[in-house]
């Protein structure tokens, strides 16, 4: 199934999906990580603006963006942040330290980036004088690119803005290059401290495939299985939507819609430290509150996005029950979308041990049709 709607083979067209996958895999990593929403893009646009105040080239400009949006990516399914991991915090620090080399990592797999985007998340946490990681570079040996993308870091945290001047000046030969404090502290003077939100650089993205935003996401849907500690859900799942999909006949767009669904439901669960899909009965209403805030949060991370957006409703709407009596919104019948039922019901299904027992929540969590169209899929691929 073709997860994206067709660009007729415009190059730009296929460029921007790329973004919106590259967008959400930044806000995933953020989530991860505890940074609040919006922060790599907010970090990203800093980062682009100070760029353009030392007179950096085009090109290093457009790393810097997608530097920006991505430096935390690392943070999925690295040990101080995944699921069921039970680190002191002294252990789960010194694992935080390998979240930009693994993000660096990341960045070398994805072959349509610049090609100094990887070095950029790499070494942004990387010290003037030596004392940061994850190869505690030091002076000349950090490029200045990933200083700046720190000093925006530091910028994009701090409460009181003005502040970073104060913090700019005594950490310059720090934590900061001398040239990146005096890039800091003319462009607040130059700006106010004003960021403009930036747009992606969409011609620096490089020879882009079609199927490239696609393999991404599915790729991004994986490490977040891991993360979560579910391996491999995401794909028992699809294989469950796509023929109950076309079981009920859904139209086309939405049945790729529900696919693009069930690579996005488990973003939902990744700021929560436990395990928590895996501990109720999924067919109680025990667990419903964390099963919806989970929906929520998923779509949350899509709503914005161009690309993904039209999901978010079924993300949302995923702890609806059929008759009524669900979260978050208590949609009634025909009020809670049909993949949203089907999505759900799949998930149901591969919790159960017993998988007949989904035929007891016909009418109630879900629309009859719905399980019928599960368990006939289940069946078929028996």
């Amino acid at each position: 199934m073709t997860l994206f709607q067709d660009t007729g083979g415009d190059p730009r067209a296929v460029a921007a999906q790329l973004a919106d996958v590259l967008a959400l895999y930044g806000a995933i990593g953020d989530a991860a990580c505890g940074n609040p929403p919006g922060f790599g893009f907010k970090k990203a646009s800093a980062a682009l603006s100070l760029a353009k105040t030392a007179d950096f080239d085009a090109a290093t400009c457009d790393a810097i963006y997608f530097a920006g949006i991505l430096h935390a990516i690392g943070a999925i399914g690295n040990a101080a942040y995944r699921k069921g991991e039970r680190l002191s915090e002294r252990l789960a620090r010194m694992e935080s330290w390998d979240v930009p080399a693994l993000g660096a990592h990341i960045c070398d797999g994805i072959a349509a980036l610049p090609k100094d985007t990887s070095d950029m998340v790499r070494w942004q946490a990387e010290c003037w004088d030596g004392t940061g990681y994850p190869d505690q570079l030091r002076w000349h040996g950090i490029p200045q690119p990933a200083m700046i993308l720190a000093m925006a870091d530091t910028f994009v945290r701090s409460e009181e803005p003005e502040e970073v001047l104060q913090t700019a000046a005594m950490q310059s030969g720090r934590a900061f290059s001398p040239e990146a404090a005096r890039t800091f502290i003319m462009w607040f003077h130059l700006t106010g401290g004003e960021v403009d939100p930036a747009e992606p650089p969409l011609d620096a993205l490089k020879a882009v495939d079609p199927a490239a935003p696609g393999a991404l996401l599915d790729a991004i849907a994986d490490r977040v299985d891991t993360h979560n500690g579910v391996e491999g859900r995401w794909r028992r799942i699809a294989r469950l939507t796509e023929s109950a999909a076309a079981s009920v006949q859904l139209s086309p767009d939405a049945a790729r819609v529900v696919a693009l669904a069930t690579r996005l439901y488990g973003i939902g669960e990744i700021a929560d430290p436990d395990l928590a899909e895996t501990s109720f009965d999924p067919l109680a209403r025990l667990g419903i509150d964390e099963r919806a805030a989970h929906g929520i949060a998923a779509a949350a991370l899509v709503e914005k996005n161009a690309t993904l957006g039209p999901v978010a409703p079924i993300l949302r709407a995923r702890s609806e029950w059929y008759d009524g009596t669900g979260k978050p919104d208590k949609l009634f019948h025909e009020a809670v979308p049909a993949g949203a039922g089907i999505l759900a019901a799949a998930i149901a299904y591969d919790l159960l041990d017993h998988k007949d027992r989904i035929d007891t929540a016909a009418g109630t969590q879900f629309d009859p049709r719905t399980v019928r169209a599960i368990l006939e899929a289940a069946r078929a691929r028996a």
